[in-house]
């Protein structure tokens, strides 16, 4: 259970860089633009706003979307291969952000168009952590295993001792 719990605390850890990380990329596309624009870069402190408007909402989508769809893709596949509970994991991912987004257009009253986009767009933002996470689950779990195979103690080598100047024959000191 601890184990179990590491590893998706640990994949969580690493699908929350992913979004740092899609920040960042965010940021160097918005300064590309900015040169070929002719324009400025948005000031000094544009670069650490930048990333920390992917990062806190990568924290809120780890929680809400990326952990639930790994865990509900493993219990639901849990006989199958990794690949096939990865993809569960996407497609759970897919559907709870198209929850998560009808259910914030039917509260605000926004447009289907509005809410189609919102929907596209941050499923394409939330694939990739979401992989991430599984390959970092399972990644780990190998590892761990590995380590274990790796750490097991083998039988006990017998080593013969050293024969002694007085054992030897003759009493010879030289080997």
């Amino acid at each position: 259970m601890i184990g179990t719990l590491t590893r998706h605390v640990a994949g969580a850890v690493a699908a929350w860089l992913v979004y740092v990380a899609e920040g960042w990329v965010g940021l160097l596309a918005r300064l590309a633009l900015a040169l070929v624009a002719d324009a400025g870069p948005g000031g000094p402190l544009a670069r650490p706003f930048m990333v920390l408007d992917a990062a806190l909402p990568g924290a809120v989508l780890v929680l809400l979307v990326v952990v639930p769809a790994v865990v509900i893709g493993d219990v639901a596949l849990a006989r199958r291969g990794a690949f096939a509970r990865t993809l569960a994991a996407c497609g759970v991912a897919v559907f709870l952000v198209g929850l998560y987004v009808a259910g914030i257009a039917a509260v605000t009253g926004a447009v289907v168009a509005d809410a189609a986009l919102a929907w596209s767009l941050t499923t394409a933002v939330v694939l990739c952590p979401v992989v991430v996470h599984a390959a970092v689950v399972r990644g780990s779990r190998a590892a761990t295993g590995w380590l274990a195979r790796w750490r097991r103690p083998g039988p006990p080598a017998t080593i013969a001792p050293a024969a002694s100047p007085v054992d030897r024959p003759g009493g010879a000191t030289t080997p």
